[in-house]
Formats: C-alpha cells, sequence, structure tokens
C-alpha cells in the first residue's frame, strides 16, 4: 500500500506537543556585513519587538526567522481513534501477560 494512499483513507492532523515549547530565532538578511542575530527566545512577542528594533537602529528590514516547536500527528476523526485503541487492546490481551524482568542491585 502506498502512502499516498494510506494518506487518503485516513485523516489526520498536526498539533503542537503538548510538553513543547515554541522557540523563535532571527537574523539579519539585510547585507552590508551585518551579523545581528536573535538568541532563541520563547517569547515571540519579544522576538518581534527585537526584531523591529533591529530596523529602527539600522534600517535593515530583512530577517531569516525561524519558529520552531514540536508536533505531533493525529487522527483526526473520533471514531477511527476510537476503533484503532481497541484494536490494538486486543492485540494486546491475545499476546497473553507481559512479564517484566526487574533489575538486581
Amino acid at each position: 500500500m502506498s502512502v499516498r494512499s494510506t494518506l487518503r483513507a485516513v485523516v489526520y492532523k498536526v498539533l503542537r506537543h503538548p510538553d513543547s515549547e515554541v522557540t523563535m530565532t532571527a537574523r539579519c538578511m539585510s547585507g552590508g556585513g551585518c551579523r545581528w542575530e536573535l538568541v532563541p527566545t520563547p517569547d515571540l512577542e519579544a522576538g518581534s519587538v527585537a526584531l523591529m528594533s533591529h530596523t529602527a537602529e539600522t534600517g535593515h528590514a530583512i530577517f531569516a526567522r525561524c519558529v520552531e516547536d514540536m508536533a505531533c500527528v493525529v487522527l483526526n476523526h473520533p471514531k477511527e481513534r476510537a476503533r484503532r485503541a481497541a484494536v490494538n487492546a486486543l492485540e494486546r490481551a491475545a499476546e497473553g501477560p507481559v512479564e517484566h524482568a526487574r533489575a538486581e542491585r
């Protein structure tokens, strides 16, 4: 089965992972040897203010900006999520009890 046919049959959505923070970095791309860079910050508003301040001080208005977070892909349809959870539970039950080895100290 191809990736295309798999994705066509089931609808997914991408969400920000609940344990992730958004981080913004930027660097000036206006040329002229400017090496200004924004240190990584989780405060997107403060990062934007820093870009505007650099523009006000230098006239440089072009930046490469990177906003990064962790993402997770989830099924979009609640019935499909429930069906897959039930199938996974049945598969685990069919495998029988799982014994866990305990490390000796």
